[in-house]
């Protein structure tokens, strides 16, 4: 006796495998299909009206062909003009295709265009870049870039703080400022690195080199600020010269994924974005602004101020 296997759920038509389809689609297909084996899955999503419906879902794998004959099949298909053939490819597809932006196209056209319009929306978004990237370049700037040593979680689980963060700031011209190892787990707490200064005089260090300097982050100097003072040593940070983060309708702000849009890599199966692998030290971080800014670096840019970005900081 085999164990009857539970159909799977879905919260949306996107997440469905292109094997699995519902009754209506199979009885669309051409030449047409019933189900042959059982409901393998439910979606529950927008029906054509707009409202939520669960939809039952069979696997194209066990459908059968429907009763009906070739000749039965060829009056049917004059009788009535189903759109199957691809606006964009000429494919004369199996099943009806919906319409994108007023075409009857197919799911690879319709993944291509889509492509195209993501690049020809990114290529407008690396301008962008280049401006922001060049007006951080031309004033006072600390690149920061912030890692941490993690603790190991507690026996049941519970995330322990960090025991220390390493800082590292170059300038505008990415000339090292300093590079800070300190502590951020109490005395008693083992395992932090043995190199880390102790908190006041990393606090100290950290101030100073950001002192009177726009700072753009990457990595969680906000962590190792409220640690500091959490164990008694405050990092006194002017708040108006961070560069703030931001998320407008389409590009979220922070430094990593301004990077991601400028790199513009789309994953080709997806359409979406690639993360790209980060920099991994504060002048490497500097040496990406450069090229975002281009070969205009050195040129005036408008205020950063409202638009700019910073990860963590």
């Amino acid at each position: 006796m085999t164990d009857e296997v539970r159909p799977g759920e879905y919260d949306r038509w996107s997440d469905v495998p292109a094997g699995l389809v519902t009754q209506t689609r199979l009885a669309d297909a051409d030449p047409p299909r019933r189900p042959g084996g059982p409901v393998r899955a439910y979606v529950r999503d927008a029906n054509w009206r707009g409202r939520k419906e669960t939809f039952a879902l069979y696997a194209v794998a066990e459908s059968v062909p429907t009763a009906a004959s070739g000749r039965q099949l060829a009056a049917a298909a004059q009788r009535r003009a189903v759109g199957r053939a691809c606006e964009g490819c000429g494919a004369p597809c199996q099943l009806p295709l919906p319409e994108f932006e007023g075409r009857r196209v197919c799911g690879a056209c319709r993944h291509r265009e889509r492509l195209a319009q993501m690049q020809e929306l990114l290529a407008v978004r690396r301008a962008e870049l280049g401006v922001w990237a060049r007006a951080l370049l031309a004033g006072r700037l600390a690149v920061v870039w912030v890692e941490l040593t993690e603790a190991s979680p507690s026996g049941s689980g519970r995330a322990r703080p960090p025991l220390a963060g390493r800082v590292q700031v170059v300038d505008e011209t990415g000339r090292a400022l300093d590079t800070v190892l300190v502590r951020l787990a109490g005395p008693r707490t083992p395992g932090a690195p043995a190199e880390a200064v102790p908190y006041g005089e990393g606090a100290e260090r950290i101030a100073r080199a950001l002192q009177g300097r726009r700072r753009v982050v990457w990595g969680p100097l906000g962590t190792v600020t409220e640690r500091l003072a959490a164990l008694g040593h405050p990092v006194g940070l002017d708040r108006a010269l961070a560069v703030p983060a931001g998320h407008g309708p389409l590009w979220p702000g922070d430094v990593a994924s301004r990077y991601a849009q400028w790199r513009s890599e789309l994953d080709p199966s997806t359409g979406r974005l690639r993360t790209p692998w980060p920099p991994g030290s504060a002048d490497r971080f500097w040496y990406v602004l450069q090229q975002m800014a281009g070969p205009a670096a050195g040129e005036d840019g408008p205020d950063v101020g409202s638009g700019a970005a910073q990860h963590g900081g």
